[in-house]
């Protein structure tokens, strides 16, 4: 089985390497690569990828004027007496991906990701002339805690156009509410618990220079947050919708003997959500992206592989934003094509 500028040619033992692949999915520690490069994926191959990312603990956020504040009082963002409330919250989490693709046809492929999730928050938030019900606020928060299977992702998506200098692709995505442990609870913009369903679309540019290893992308995202059921910090079961989301990616990268480096800006915002109550939740954020990574795919423009792999490590920070949560994070990632 060899692969060639993006094109595989099938091998009789398909299925066994596939079993293999995701072995050493499991077996080695790897995380989610921020910087998105697609390559051609034709019929009947298959493309198996896997991400960890690794949020360590957290206490401060961009509020609601983009001012750097404690995260508790992003949390209690709509209560007049959050300034009254001493003490600290934190949060760390861990997110662990399996990505599989598969081309249904040269230009059609579908692919589903599934996420394993690990949120933990920790409090010794206090007010000490809390009511009854500012009281059950507080302790909301000290419980927030989700670990298990986060929102199953799939992407349908098609070979736009490929040339020697551009390869675009576009398609719709669709985010199932999955989630299957801890409870959603806060409607802030960046509440804790999964299990929202979406619909959405993209859009992916990437434009190869003549020169050896050089590429640029943008990518463009959209999607609407359906409506689902939620807890607030009161313990009320609500109806709600986080406000539709879009996402702007622009990544520059290079590839010269197996060693890769490449660079990523991510500006996103969310409109403002639906809410039981109604006050503004409108949130964005600009953060940058830096990885490196060592691996074949490099060798690709020169000749045939019969197994291209790679792997990366990337740290991101935030730039500014609003109603944000201030979290860097670190990622490790590992591909693998069949």
């Amino acid at each position: 089985m060899d692969l060639l500028c993006g094109t595989r040619k099938n091998g009789g033992s398909g299925m066994k390497r596939l079993l293999i692949i995701l072995v050493y999915a499991f077996i080695i520690p790897t995380t989610l690569s921020a910087i998105e490069l697609e390559n051609r994926i034709p019929a009947s191959i298959w493309e198996v990828e896997t991400r960890f990312q690794f949020t360590p603990s957290y206490s401060r956020a961009f509020n609601g004027y983009g001012q750097e504040a404690p995260l508790q009082q992003l949390m209690l963002w709509d209560r007049e007496w959050r300034d009254s409330v001493e003490g600290e919250l934190q949060r760390e989490e861990q997110r662990l991906e399996f990505r599989v693709a598969y081309g249904l046809t040269e230009k059609w492929m579908i692919e589903a990701t599934v996420p394993l999730v690990q949120k933990k928050q920790t409090s010794t938030l206090n007010f000490s002339t809390a009511t009854s019900s500012q009281q059950k606020v507080l302790d909301s928060l000290a419980s927030e805690t989700l670990s298990g299977l986060g929102d199953i992702s799939l992407k349908f998506a098609k070979d736009l156009s490929a040339t020697t200098t551009w390869y675009n692709r576009g398609g719709y995505t669709v985010r199932l509410p999955t989630a299957n442990s801890g409870t959603p609870r806060g409607i802030a913009a960046n509440a804790i618990g999964d299990g929202h369903g979406s619909v959405g679309a993209f859009v992916h540019f990437t434009w190869f220079p003549l020169t050896h290893g050089i590429r640029n992308g943008f990518r463009l995202e959209g999607s609407n947050e359906l409506v689902g059921k939620r807890e607030t910090l009161e313990g009320e079961k609500v109806y709600y919708a986080a406000g539709h989301r879009a996402d702007i990616f622009y990544n520059w990268s290079i590839e010269r003997q197996n060693i890769f480096a490449g660079t990523e800006l991510h500006y996103f915002q969310q409109a403002e959500s639906k809410l039981p109550i109604g006050k503004s939740n409108f949130a964005f954020v600009k953060e940058i992206n830096f990885e490196f990574g060592y691996g074949n795919l490099s060798e690709l423009e020169q000749k045939p592989l019969s197994f291209p792999w790679q792997f990366r490590l990337g740290y991101t920070r935030q730039l500014s934003g609003q109603n944000m949560p201030i979290a860097q994070r670190w990622e490790l990632s590992s591909s693998f094509y069949f």
